[in-house]
């Protein structure tokens, strides 16, 4: 459940954050682990069959592929697969 805080002034943290600690990797603060969340959600996108532009149903793949992905990150990486 969303913090009262992130309701009340709106979630102002970094998607990249979140992603480094799901896919961590070395490097600059997130850039590689951006480049292997972004392998990954290609992965499952093409493994459901869907079209990256369809970014409702991307979300939704990415979220049940990995239950630890939040929705910002989430929306973050439909975002870039989808160019």
């Amino acid at each position: 459940m969303a913090s009262f805080e992130k309701l009340l002034w709106g979630d102002n943290t970094d998607p990249r954050r979140e992603l480094a600690e799901i896919f961590p990797g070395g490097g600059a603060v997130g850039a590689s682990s951006v480049v292997r969340a972004q392998e990954w959600a290609r992965g499952v996108i093409a493994d459901a069959g869907l079209d990256p532009a369809d970014e409702l149903r991307v979300i939704r793949a990415l979220r049940d592929a990995e239950p630890r992905l939040s929705l910002k990150p989430a929306r973050f990486l439909a975002a870039q697969v989808r160019g």
